[in-house]
């Protein structure tokens, strides 16, 4: 008898912690999950111009990947992630035609950053631009 209400404990403990690790994984899992931080299209007209937007890399996310997906044109490109006035991640090319360009994960803090696309050239170009952040569960 004494026994079995020792067992009972034992065991009502035992699902308690595994629902609560459970919970915990599910909420760091939520936290840290690949999430799109930036997404614009772009479109630029002969010569040189630049757009410059504002992103943030949530709390408990320590990498982003780039991606350029060039719809049509051709110019050079080049495309900078800043923390201020610092360049973290840079990115040139010489372009024409369709195509899509991967950064592969790149390592940074959580935080406010700038995210800079730059055009010269003769020709024009159209463009998504997408930066996706994720945490190191994923």
């Amino acid at each position: 008898m004494f026994g079995d209400i020792i067992m009972k404990t034992v065991l009502k403990i035992a699902i308690a912690v595994v629902a609560v690790l459970l919970a915990i994984v599910s909420i760091l899992g939520a936290i840290t999950f690949p999430r799109e931080v930036l997404s614009f299209p772009i479109s630029f007209t002969i010569g040189a111009d630049v757009k410059r937007e504002l992103m943030e890399v949530p709390f408990m996310n320590n990498q982003v990947m780039v991606k350029v997906m060039i719809d049509s044109g051709s110019a050079l490109w080049n495309a900078r992630i800043l923390n201020g006035e610092e360049t973290v991640w840079s990115h040139s090319a010489s372009q024409g035609g369709q195509t899509t360009y991967n950064s592969g994960w790149l390592q940074i803090s959580s935080g406010l950053y700038n995210f800079s696309f730059a055009t010269a050239g003769a020709g024009s170009l159209s463009a998504e631009i997408t930066v996706t952040s994720k945490g190191g569960f994923w």
